[in-house]
Order: C-alpha cells, then structure tokens, then sequence
C-alpha cells in the first residue's frame, strides 16, 4: 500500500513538471516568433503561431486545474489516473508541435528535431511499450505533414529569409529526413527506455536491500 502511494506521487510530481516545462515552451514560442518576424525578418503566418501560444496557453491551465483537482487537498490519486494524465499530455503535445512545424515551414523548419525532446520524456515517464507507441505517434505526425504538404493537400508555408534550397516537394530529401527522423526516434526511444529500465531496477533492488 504504502509503495503504490509513493509511486502514485512519484508520477503526479512528474506531471507537474511536464506542465511547468510546458510553460517554458510557451514563452519560448511567443519569443522565438517576435524575434523572428520583427529582428530577422522571416516571412512567417505570425497570427496564426500566436494563436498556437495562446491554445497551448489555454491547454496548460486545464491540464494544471486537472491535476490540483486530482490532488486536491492531499488527495492521492491513482497511478493508472496520473498515467493517462501523463500520456495525454505527452500525446497532445506531439498534436501540437506537428501544427506549429506546419505553420513555420514544415520539413524546412530544422526545429523538427524538437520531437526529439518528447522523446525522451516519454522514454523516462512511461512503460517500454507507451514510450515506443508515443515513438509511433511522432513519426506518422511528422510523417503525414510532410506527405500532405508535398501532396499539396494542406498549404505549405515557405520559410523566406531563414532557409535556402530545401524543395519540400522534392522527394529524394523528403524520404531522407524522414529516414532519419523516424530512425532518430526510435534509436532515442530504445535508449532511454533502456537505461530509465536499469535505473528502475537498481532502485527496486535497493529498496529491497533496504527493506531486509
């Protein structure tokens, strides 16, 4: 009982601090878009990147209000319940990076490789087999943009003034970064999953010895 309530706060604290990293990457956004339209000039849709900031705004409040709700006044919640919190959170997030990538340049925008980021978070906060479905997720996200873009079934936003002599629809360097993302990902998956497991084990096996 006692070992369920640790690891049922172990994870609540790790959502919160999924959401206060999420307030960082707000703030980043809202910077890096000013900076980029009103210093160097790159032909962005700016509005539609500031509503991003301000959905992701939005977002973050609910998913704190949520979690002090489950937590309210000491209340311990369920690990299953934290981890679908966590889950979601994670799963949204790679919702709405792909759409700040579609707006900023899509496969021209090297901020692609952020996913990476995700990552590695899920690979340290959830199961083996959650971390490599969020893996998943990722690729076929970052996979269907840059297959809708070059089908010109969504509109593609040109980065002028940032990047030079990436064809979005040629399709040598499109299969070629996506090879890489998608190997990327996993290859970052695999190992974070693998040492998040040896650490788990070595905590366990300390416990036990401790216990004894």
């Amino acid at each position: 009982r006692m070992e369920n309530i640790l690891q049922s706060e172990k994870l609540a604290q790790r959502a919160y601090w999924l959401i206060r990293l999420r307030w960082m990457a707000i703030a980043g956004l809202a910077i890096a878009v000013f900076l980029a339209d009103e210093v160097l000039k790159v032909a962005l849709p700016v509005r539609q990147l500031y509503k991003m900031s301000v959905i992701l705004l939005f977002y973050n409040f609910v998913l704190y209000d949520l979690m002090r709700y489950v937590t309210w006044k000491g209340r311990v919640a369920s690990s299953a319940d934290i981890n679908r919190i966590i889950t979601f959170q994670i799963s949204a997030d790679w919702i709405i990076l792909v759409v700040i990538l579609h707006f900023s340049g899509g496969i021209e925008n090297p901020f692609y490789l952020y996913f990476v980021f995700h990552t590695i978070l899920a690979g340290v906060l959830l199961s083996k087999i959650q971390s490599f479905f969020q893996a998943t997720i990722a690729v076929i996200l970052f996979g269907a943009l840059i297959l809708l873009e070059y089908l010109q079934i969504i509109p593609h936003y040109v980065l002028t003034g940032f990047v030079a002599g990436v064809d979005y629809r040629d399709e040598i360097y499109i299969f070629g970064t996506f090879f890489i993302f998608a190997t990327t990902i996993y290859t970052v998956v695999y190992l974070t999953v693998s040492i998040s497991e040896q650490l788990r084990r070595q905590q366990r096996d300390l416990a036990e010895t401790n216990a004894q």
